[in-house]
């Protein structure tokens, strides 16, 4: 499997390491709910043979309301303007934890539908629409004219070409490379940036009033998604969110979770990655990350299994050591 080729594709679209019986698991989808102190969720979803959509939240401010992440597919930009327009504050600026397309591919369309609208994140998207995203879309072209790609992901990955294609609007307005305090929408957050961690550079929110921690793809299910990680860096933001004051962790993939089920989840990482770093069979590593996280996988075994062989594959062979360096 090309190593430019984002597992999620991989995996939930084209099925390159995952045997046919993995795309008929059900994955369990969030309803948009709210979630207490002026915040609505909007869930991801991670369906068979799709591409997923990270989870959305609307932060409602004294002077309009913020969106962190604004996800992939169409449906989940419509459950967005639904939450938007349930108490009818205006959108004024979206934060996006990460440039992966399932965090930032709303973009354009919320930004043509909300005139204003000012999106706040790290420059690390500039290297990846030239490197990562790039070779990415290269590779699905060339997968798409070769007839490799199944029929009923075909749109997806017609999409996420397109998508790449107007990265230039995908862009943030306002540059956050560190960590800062901030009032967006007139609501008071603190800003922290990680770097070289799920990417090279990670934007996470602590929201003080609500001992609440917004951490993108810094945790997801059903396993940590490693295609542009540095292990050693990730667990060092994971010990920055666990030293914060949250109580309540939002992950960028999965459900909320209470800060005792993030430590858990911090720590079947650590197992993981340093399982992936030893001699030992790499079967052994995705059998503990099982285990570990069963609670949160449910019946997702088969799912969570390939993709656990294919990043303990991608640790145990150096292949991630560039990206603690870019």
């Amino acid at each position: 499997m090309p190593r430019g080729l984002p597992a999620l594709v991989a995996l939930a679209l084209a099925g390159c390491a995952a045997s046919p019986s993995v795309e008929t698991v059900p994955a369990p989808r969030t309803y948009a709910h709210g979630i207490g102190g002026a915040t609505f969720l909007i869930g991801g979803g991670f369906e068979p043979g799709r591409s997923p959509d990270g989870n959305s939240l609307i932060l409602y401010g004294p002077e309009g309301s913020i969106l962190v992440d604004s996800g992939r597919h169409a449906a989940h930009l419509t459950a967005i303007e639904q939450g938007l327009s349930s108490l009818g504050f205006p959108l004024v600026a979206i934060v996006n934890t990460h440039w992966h397309l399932d965090h930032v591919s709303g973009n354009p369309a919320l930004k043509a539908a909300h005139p204003g609208v000012k999106v706040y994140g790290t420059s690390a998207i500039d290297g990846a629409l030239t490197g990562f995203l790039a070779k990415s879309a290269e590779f699905a072209r060339k997968a798409l004219a070769d007839g490799a790609i199944p029929a009923s992901a075909v749109p997806d990955v017609e999409g996420d070409v397109a998508t790449i294609a107007r990265g230039a609007e995908l862009r943030p307005d306002m540059i956050v490379d560190e960590s800062r305090d901030m009032a967006i929408a007139g609501r008071p957050l603190s800003l922290r940036v990680a770097h070289h961690a799920a990417t090279e550079r990670d934007l996470w929110i602590y929201d003080a009033a609500e001992k609440r921690a917004i951490v993108g793809d810094l945790v997801t299910l059903p396993v940590p998604f490693l295609d542009t990680a540095c292990p050693e860096g990730w667990l060092k933001a994971l010990d920055g969110v666990a030293a914060s004051g949250a109580e309540q962790v939002v992950p960028g993939h999965g459900p909320i979770m209470a800060i005792a089920d993030f430590n858990r989840w911090r720590s079947a990482f650590r197992d993981f990655i340093a399982c992936a770093r030893g001699a030992g069979a790499l079967e052994g590593c995705s059998a503990g990350w099982l285990a570990a996280a069963a609670r949160w996988i449910g019946s997702d075994t088969a799912r969570a299994k390939a993709m656990a062989d294919y990043y303990g594959d991608l640790v145990r062979s150096k292949a991630l050591d560039g990206y603690c360096t870019a």
